[in-house]
């Protein structure tokens, strides 16, 4: 009975460490050009830059829909 518990205990405090609650969504740093920067490029210096729930929504929002300069449609 002790091992089912402190086992499920264990489950439990793992799953809820890898949630970052302080994270804000991709959403919110296509709104905030300044912020999503600044965590881009500090992500992209770190040694695992997908490492963070963060920092992949500010890599995510930099590639779908950030300020990045688009190519002309072409007419061929």
């Amino acid at each position: 009975m002790k091992t089912g518990l402190l086992s499920m205990s264990l489950l439990a405090t793992m799953l809820l460490a890898g949630c970052d609650a302080s994270a804000k969504s991709i959403d919110w740093y296509k709104e905030h050009d300044n912020e999503r920067a600044a965590k881009f490029e500090e992500c992209r210096k770190s040694s695992d830059p997908r490492g963070t729930e963060d920092c992949r929504n500010a890599i995510d929002a930099t590639v779908h829909g950030g300020s990045f300069t688009k190519s002309p449609v072409k007419s061929w």
